[in-house]
């Protein structure tokens, strides 16, 4: 349900598309968030499926996009060579785009496996910008400003006021989120979070700006 819902949501600070245009319209100040509603890309759906399964697993490498998506890729358990060859297509790309938008030649590619929730609490980082796409499992979850306290942050049941206006990132999707240390944007950073979930394996590709950790 919550999937399904994040095209609806009047969120002023949040824009989604269906074209990876919509990830360019971030450095608008107006915005925290911009949102690829993309379609499960071409052979990646059971090749992300096996590798979540060898969860838990985490794969961090800054470079160039190019050889950071190779080294990323070229170590990961049980998967095939053309299941490599697919994933690495997609990270590349989009690390790719996301260098041209944070204007960076340098990237920082982390691919983890999960299983149950990576950060539980809702908050906004401490970074620039950064990519999010889960490629199997529930997507990221994320709380428009008008149904948080920032001052609250740390205490679930406080900092969100409206638990009703939780949306999550649908699978594929990729989110461009801009964190507290993006230039004009300390205080509104989009508060976000790893689903709750227990048990169920992700595979989330998280890539930043060179230096983030």
């Amino acid at each position: 349900m919550l999937d399904a819902a994040i095209p609806s949501l009047p969120a002023p600070h949040a824009l989604t598309g269906r074209s990876a245009a919509v990830l360019r319209c971030i450095r608008d100040p107006a915005l925290t968030l911009a949102v690829w509603l993309r379609a499960s890309p071409r052979g990646l759906r059971a090749v992300a499926d096996a590798l979540a399964a060898r969860a838990p697993f985490s794969m961090a490498v800054e470079e160039r996009p190019g050889p950071a998506t190779a080294r990323v890729t070229a170590g990961l358990p049980g998967s095939t060579a053309c299941g490599r060859t697919r994933l690495a297509a997609d990270i590349a790309s989009l690390a790719a785009l996301f260098a041209e938008i944070a204007g960076t030649v340098r990237v920082r590619i982390r691919l983890d496996a999960i299983r149950g929730p990576a950060c539980r609490l809702f908050h906004a980082d401490h970074v620039g910008l950064r990519l999010l796409c889960t490629y199997t499992g529930p997507g990221t979850e994320w709380v428009p400003d008008h149904a948080v306290d920032r001052p609250a942050l740390g205490d679930n049941a406080r900092a969100i006021t409206r638990h009703s206006a939780i949306r999550r990132l649908p699978r594929f999707a990729v989110g461009l989120l801009k964190g507290e240390a993006f230039p004009g944007n300390a205080g509104r950073g989009i508060v976000h979070r790893s689903p709750p979930v227990q048990g169920t394996p992700r595979l989330l590709l998280c890539i930043d700006e060179p230096g983030r950790f």
